[in-house]
């Protein structure tokens, strides 16, 4: 080959170590096999390192070649970029791995090509974090389809809380038009999906079909029953559900809380509601987690000076032995009008339990004399599931003279014709507002136990029952929950602590320390039940 053709290839694979030149410069690879072919840089004044440009791509790298371990390699330096990473960026990331990767005789004493290929390891890490992150929009949609787990514990939340807490996240949309809610045996809340009439819509098929048909910012309503709604929901706010779930602070949450006039009781809720989506979305956010702003600490919440709440008043009264001895009287004609119902009035009377505690009991949790076998060993006691507990934990009730006499009421609604088929019904206070034609799978006379174990077979309320009993007996200013007080109070009153009274009732709190040293068996707490139901002279026909 003569000197002047070498040359000229010499050339043709050479280019000054400028930004201007090497942007300019594009080999030709018509007569070339190669995929990619190294170009020497003109006066770069770094030993070792070369162009390299690629035929397919006609991307330009730069490229260091080192002497390390015995033998010759090389490592990526960077792309060549106009305007982003040009010779100016090459020098500096070079000059800094040499400065650490070499001795002082300019030896590599470590490989540069492994640093760089960690390097490119972390930022893909901090890449992938920062997918991760999500907005409080999609955050909600995740919370939704994760079931609403519980915050402290396993399972989800009960599915009254679920409701309540979708009120806030995506309500006052018709997305809620659109949901049901029910329990499990175990207490674990989820939602049923249905159609709705009053729009014309369908039944979604899942959570995606949901946000599908109703996106954040459509389907809002701005009245409901009549009633004018204010505000929107997190999911459909403008600006809020466009935050990162980790960039929220007590300010943007306050700022969102007083948007619009609320109750001290409406924030309350909206803050829990926020709670449990925090909670959740703590796996979307990288690894220096924010400190939580949705703590009633952080955002500052105080308690209002005087409960501006209409039933307020009744927070610390209780029912008169005569007002107990009306009511009483009054349920047990009412069960006429309101089978059930006056028999659940009855039972929360004589036993102190919330209404939602006793309404998802079963026949099949009632054990009579010389039936043990139940978590306790014991007979002649009624057991509340852990499901049904406010609290998640089993509990009873031990069957008194006055418990008996309501479990005798409900023996003898089963024989009146009109309610007879609701032996079929495992609830032990059945809806008199289920249809049996509903209970039936389509197509057959075969009853669901699908269905029938559905919260839509168990009675919903206790206000109609109630409404009467008042127009009974001309009662004033009693509410429902003053039965629970009034048992409470007595529990008190006869057993004479706090802590001992609690083993009927099932409060969780008189001290921490009732709680974890104050031990009672069941046969002390089934004496407690006795002597308590003894003092009730208004249980007397």
């Amino acid at each position: 080959m003569s000197k002047s053709k070498l040359d000229d290839r010499l050339d043709d694979r050479a280019v000054k170590f400028t930004d201007y030149a090497i942007n300019k410069y594009q080999y030709n690879f018509n007569n070339s096999k190669a995929k990619s072919i190294p170009i020497k840089l003109i006066d770069c004044g770094i030993k070792g390192l070369k162009l390299t440009q690629y035929k397919t791509s006609r991307k330009k790298y730069f490229h260091q070649i080192f002497w390390f371990d015995g033998k010759s390699d090389y490592w990526s330096v960077g792309e060549f970029i106009k305007g982003k990473f040009g010779i100016k960026e090459c020098q500096t990331k070079v000059i800094q791995f040499m400065k650490t990767h070499t001795d002082d005789n300019g030896l590599w004493v470590k490989s540069p090509k492994i640093t760089a290929r960690q390097q490119k390891l972390r930022v893909t890490k901090a890449e992938l974090e920062n997918r991760k992150m999500k907005s409080v929009g999609e955050c909600i949609e995740l919370l939704c389809k994760g079931g609403f787990p519980k915050i402290r514990r396993e399972g989800t939340i009960c599915g009254n809380e679920i409701m309540n807490i979708s009120l806030h996240l995506i309500g006052k949309n018709k997305r809620t038009d659109h949901m049901d809610h029910d329990d499990d045996q175990y207490g674990n809340g989820y939602v049923i999906f249905k159609a709705c009439k009053q729009f014309n819509t369908k039944k979604p098929e899942s959570w995606d079909d949901l946000f599908n048909k109703f996106p954040s910012g459509h389907g809002i309503l701005t009245k409901k029953n009549g009633k004018k709604l204010t505000g929107v929901s997190m999911y459909d706010h403008p600006v809020f559900s466009k935050y990162l779930i980790e960039d929220l602070t007590p300010g943007l949450i306050n700022d969102y809380l007083d948007e619009f006039p609320r109750s001290w009781g409406t924030k309350r809720k909206m803050i829990y509601a926020l709670q449990v989506l925090w909670d959740h979305s703590k796996k979307y956010m990288g690894r220096t987690k924010p400190l939580n702003p949705t703590t009633k600490e952080a955002l500052e919440v105080k308690l209002p000076g005087v409960s501006k709440s209409k039933n307020s008043k009744y927070n610390r009264r209780k029912n008169t032995p005569e007002e107990m001895r009306k009511m009483w009287l009054s349920f047990q004609k009412l069960n006429i009008k309101h089978p059930f119902q006056a028999e659940c009035l009855m039972l929360n009377m004589v036993s102190g339990k919330h209404f939602k505690e006793l309404s998802k009991l079963k026949k099949t949790d009632v054990y009579p004399k010389g039936n043990k076998e139940n978590v306790y060993g014991k007979d002649n006691i009624i057991v509340l599931p852990s499901g049904s507990m406010k609290g998640r934990e089993d509990g009873y009730i031990t069957i008194t003279e006055p418990v008996q006499f309501v479990l005798d009421q409900l023996d003898e609604l089963y024989k009146r014709p009109g309610l007879t088929k609701y032996k079929f019904i495992p609830w032990l206070f059945p809806s008199t507002h289920s249809s049996p034609k509903s209970w039936l799978i389509p197509g057959t006379l075969e009853i669901s136990k699908t269905y029938i174990n559905r919260k839509k077979t168990r009675i919903k309320s206790i206000r109609e029952c109630w409404k009467s009993m008042l127009e009974d007996t001309g009662l004033r200013n009693i509410v429902p929950r003053m039965l629970r007080k009034t048992f409470s109070s007595a529990s008190v009153k006869i057993l004479g602590t706090s802590s001992t009274a609690r083993k009927l009732t099932g409060h969780k709190k008189a001290s921490t320390l009732d709680i974890h040293y104050d031990i009672h068996d069941t046969d002390q707490i089934n004496e407690y039940a006795h002597k308590v139901a003894d003092s009730f002279d208004w249980t007397e026909n």
